[in-house]
């Protein structure tokens, strides 16, 4: 009897943590749409800035070069603009134009 106890205990704790994990793992979990943004500089800060950048439905009118054209990365769904963290994720690349397919292009 001792054990059945001891046992039930047991599998309770597990069950308790493995829902606490489970709660928290799906509320961490936000997806976010990727758009194509245009680099049209209109504010102090650069590439580094959200409000630098136009959603465009595609990345053409870009072609190979050293001028930053578009990027693709994440939405904030609240501004509309490209989403800071995901902005800044990128910026190494952009300073140092190396051009990403399908994510950061360039033009002449």
């Amino acid at each position: 009897m001792k054990n059945v106890r001891l046992g039930l205990v047991a599998l309770a704790v597990v069950a308790a943590v493995g829902g606490a994990y489970a709660t928290r793992s799906t509320s961490a979990n936000v997806v976010r749409a990727q758009s194509w943004f245009k680099y049209q500089p209109t504010l102090p800060g650069g590439t580094s800035t959200p409000g630098n950048y136009v959603e465009v439905t595609d990345n053409g009118g870009c072609w190979e070069g050293n001028q930053l054209c578009r990027i693709k990365v994440d939405k904030n769904p609240s501004t509309g603009l490209p989403d800071q963290t995901a902005l800044n994720a990128l910026q190494a690349d952009i300073d140092a134009h190396s051009p990403i397919a399908e994510r950061v292009v360039f033009m002449p």
